[in-house]
């Protein structure tokens, strides 16, 4: 058999049908899931790491996307051409289970060398893309030099998956930079709607103190009473 036909014949080996009612759900993709765990697509991607990813059959299972994006960034051999092959493949990624897995491929030397990518995936009008953009940021959250930089790039947006990274990126400056970060949300012209989800990821992390909470949700019911008015 050929390459593509083993991938195929693993891939129905490794299927799950009870994984696959589940994580429709959770993908949230328009797309066929067949139902394998993490672990499995691990494993497939070793296996067929060589494979040639233009004989992959696009847009019938997710998983076949997903094998299609992660496979072909890690043939890429730059970040020049990570940055291309994603922009001309993105129509195939419609789950933040493809962009949240495959983002730590795209190796930055440094933040300055990201800032340019950042905010060119951020500045597009793809949920994806734009997604993209904002898990770059995780890379740099620890460091306290770069809040400015990083918050500078947070928007209101009417896509709900950019919605969820962007507060996803925040509640992680509260575990580390948690005064700014209070500081910086209070003020900051964002939709409530980001605020709110920040704050509740934040609130749900082991990573802030329970004194931190407590103050979290008395911002969350200032912010909530404020926009009542």
């Amino acid at each position: 058999m050929d390459m593509y036909t083993n991938l195929l014949s693993d891939i129905e080996r490794l299927k799950n049908d009870k994984l696959k009612v589940f994580s429709k759900g959770i993908l949230n993709t328009k797309l066929e899931v067949i139902g394998l765990y993490t672990k499995d697509f691990k494993s497939l991607v070793k296996k067929y790491e060589k494979i040639d990813i233009n004989i992959i059959e696009l847009d019938k299972f997710y998983e076949l996307n997903y094998l299609y994006i992660y496979i072909g960034l890690k043939q890429c051999e730059n970040l020049d051409e990570k940055i291309d092959f994603v922009e001309k493949n993105i129509a195939h990624i419609d789950t933040w289970a493809i962009t949240d897995s495959s983002y730590q491929l795209f190796k930055f030397k440094n933040f300055d060398e990201a800032v340019p990518v950042i905010t060119r995936f951020v500045n597009t009008n793809n949920e994806f893309l734009i997604r993209y953009g904002y898990l770059f940021l995780f890379n740099y959250v620890k460091n306290p030099q770069y809040f400015e930089r990083i918050t500078s790039f947070f928007k209101n947006s009417d896509f709900y998956y950019v919605i969820m990274v962007e507060a996803w990126v925040i509640s992680y400056l509260f575990m580390f930079h948690f005064d700014k970060t209070l500081e910086y949300l209070k003020k900051v012209d964002l939709d409530l709607d980001i605020k709110i989800k920040s704050i509740q990821k934040a609130i749900d992390s082991y990573r802030v103190t329970k004194d931190q909470k407590d103050l979290l949700r008395k911002l969350r019911t200032e912010l909530r009473s404020v926009a009542k008015k």
